[in-house]
């Protein structure tokens, strides 16, 4: 059983490494000429954001029981918990800023939501990249 459970947990976090390239993809819609190029890549962005927070509550879930079997400290076990659920608050308010933006199949709306979906996506990489660290070094905190 923790077999299975530390495979899914690792491909979660595979899955969530989007959140350290979107920002880097979200900075190439400026230089994309048409309206509705703009809409099409913010869409498939939109959709690698969605399987994103789906990773991410499988990694909460499957580290939630890992952490229950394990013996971590309550600092590390509660920076983990504050980090997740920034995270996946920051996701979703992304994930609205870019449904808005893909609203308008002309491409209109997409220079208006633009800049936040930029700092979301930096603000969002950050934040993963110390989920990352966190996990890999549970010692350095506690």
């Amino acid at each position: 059983m923790w077999g299975v459970l530390l495979y899914l947990h690792v491909l979660s976090a595979i899955l969530m490494g989007i959140y350290l390239v979107l920002p880097f993809l979200v900075g190439r819609v400026d230089k994309l000429q048409s309206g509705a190029s703009k809409v099409g890549f913010l869409s498939v962005l939109f959709t690698t954001n969605r399987v994103g927070q789906f990773a991410l509550i499988l990694a909460f879930l499957t580290g939630g029981y890992m952490v229950g079997k394990g013996s971590y400290t309550v600092v590390w076990m509660i920076l983990a918990v504050v980090l997740f659920l920034a995270l996946a608050a920051l996701t979703g308010i992304m994930g609205k800023r870019m449904r808005l933006a893909v609203g308008e199949p002309s491409g209109n709306s997409v220079a208006a939501q633009l800049g936040s979906i930029k700092t979301l996506a930096l603000i969002n990489g950050i934040v993963f990249f110390l989920i990352i660290t966190l996990m890999k070094f549970p010692t350095l905190f506690g």
